[in-house]
């Protein structure tokens, strides 16, 4: 069996939670590939509520691989792994203080990759501390499995956006500003931007995640200059139906044998 396997034996085996301040979410400017910001999550979803600083999170390459939909068989995976760690800490993003000033911040301080125990390590960098460490109020909080299944950047970083103001259920988005967000000034038109980036986003995040997203153009004239989102929290019914659809094929089970228990799906996996 393929990837929707792996990823109910991840969700059965660990509860995967991502919890960021709201901040760093809603205030920052970047572009990290979808592989680039399952990794984040999921070493951001290893830090411990216990936790009083960033440490040194290490994790087994392997299982890292089948989490995040790596092909871990194939024999390259020390090395997909090592570049994409790499990559994050190259990279940087932009984050406005509260006084409208833009910081420029690296999401990774170090990375420590060994092929023989088939370990690597890796620590954030220390400016992410008060937006990872000691939330009380003001975060956003989601699980990992959500965002395993997507394929473009933007459904990620549309999903933890609309994560982040789903108690409110809606929210507009001056149509440039949210590009610039995305870091998706190259779709000049809006046609594009709607088909590359809001349309994708929108399949990917009603078909996998815990949200129901729409969205309407706002027109000045004749031009689109803002878009409204509407944010629909699911009930756990559809949630799972939602992480799951396309298991009916897989095991044989009907609709009310998944959702009453009827037959266990993780059974059925581990036979």
């Amino acid at each position: 069996m393929g990837n929707l396997e792996e990823q109910l034996k991840v969700s059965k085996s660990r509860d995967y939670q991502v919890v960021k301040a709201n901040e760093l979410i809603q205030k920052t400017r970047y572009s990290l590939t979808v592989q680039e910001q399952k990794t984040l999550a999921y070493v951001i979803s290893m830090i411990k509520p216990t936790d009083k600083v960033l440490q040194e999170y290490e994790f087994n390459i392997q299982h890292f691989c089948k989490v995040c939909e790596i092909d871990y068989k194939s024999g390259g995976n020390y090395a997909y792994v090592k570049k994409t760690l790499k990559s994050l800490r190259d990279k940087s993003f932009w984050i406005e203080l509260e006084d409208g000033t833009e910081t420029l911040c690296s999401w990774v301080n170090k990375v420590w990759c060994n092929k023989r125990s088939g370990k690597a390590r890796i620590r954030l960098d220390d400016d992410l501390a008060k937006y990872l460490i000691g939330l009380s109020k003001q975060f956003t909080q989601y699980e990992l499995i959500n965002t395993l299944p997507m394929k473009s950047q933007y459904s990620f970083r549309i999903y933890e956006l609309m994560k982040s103001y789903a108690f409110a259920r809606q929210k507009i988005f001056d149509l440039e500003d949210l590009k610039k967000k995305l870091m998706a000034e190259t779709y000049d038109r809006y046609f594009d931007f709607r088909r590359k980036v809001l349309d994708v986003a929108m399949e990917e995040i009603n078909r996998y995640t815990d949200l129901e997203v729409s969205y309407e153009p706002l027109k000045h004239g004749r031009k689109v200059v803002e878009i409204m989102f509407f944010i629909k929290k699911r009930d756990s019914y559809e949630k799972w139906e939602a992480n799951n659809r396309g298991i009916e094929d897989m095991t044989g089970m009907n609709r009310k044998e998944r959702v009453t228990g009827q037959m266990n799906l993780y059974d059925f996996m581990d036979e």
